[in-house]
């Protein structure tokens, strides 16, 4: 029984991890009230994951109240966010940057989104785009 019961669990971790598709090398160009790089946007069947970094001055604080990506076509409110809490403020230590991971509903790749905080000092705006590749 333990033997198919762990067979089970890597057979449906190896099939949730077939309909992944993360893309990385993407550029990150954002406003000045919120500085976010995205580093890979991971797109599942259940949830598009958007992975990326806050950046700020060390020993400030701000808030996110929410975010939302918009593709052509498509705009979503993020269900959940990890490295911060939505409505509660945090601090920037040293370093001045903070991992975070976005969730947002299912959605198609896209080569360009937009994400929009919503923050006390009003909409942040970063606009994402996969980055070509260099040929050699």
């Amino acid at each position: 029984m333990k033997r198919f019961l762990f067979a089970s669990i890597i057979l449906g971790l190896t099939a949730t991890s077939i309909n992944a598709k993360v893309i990385r090398n993407y550029t990150s160009q954002s406003d000045d009230k919120l500085v976010f790089k995205v580093d890979s946007i991971d797109y599942r069947s259940d949830l598009t994951r958007v992975y990326g970094k806050l950046f700020g001055r060390p020993h400030t604080s701000n808030r996110i109240d929410g975010v939302t990506i918009m593709t052509t076509g498509t705009t979503s409110t993020s269900n959940d966010i990890d490295g911060v809490d939505f409505h509660r403020y945090f601090q920037w230590e040293e370093e001045g940057s903070i991992p975070v991971e976005l969730d947002f509903p299912a959605m198609k790749d896209s080569q360009g989104i937009q994400l929009i905080f919503d923050t006390p000092l009003g909409h942040s705006h970063t606009h994402v785009k996969v980055q070509p590749t260099q040929r050699k």
